[in-house]
């Protein structure tokens, strides 16, 4: 088995939001949506790439949560 490669870092978010900030996506998706206790981080797509651990990542933003449905 591979291990996953990462390809896109989260910023920003609820604070105190514990959550793996760098993980792999399809690299189609511009949308990540991150379930976190009672609710979701939505993330988007921003355009910038960084380099971390020497590895580019695709920058997602935090734009907003919802929480979960009972």
């Amino acid at each position: 088995m591979t291990e996953p490669k990462a390809n896109i870092l989260l910023e920003g978010g609820a604070v105190g939001a514990e959550f793996a900030r760098v993980r792999e996506v399809d690299p189609r998706e511009s949308v990540v949506k991150v379930h976190v206790g009672n609710r979701y981080e939505h993330f988007r797509r921003n355009g910038r790439t960084v380099v971390h651990e020497g590895v580019p990542l695709d920058v997602f933003e935090w734009s907003g949560s919802t929480f979960v449905a009972e």
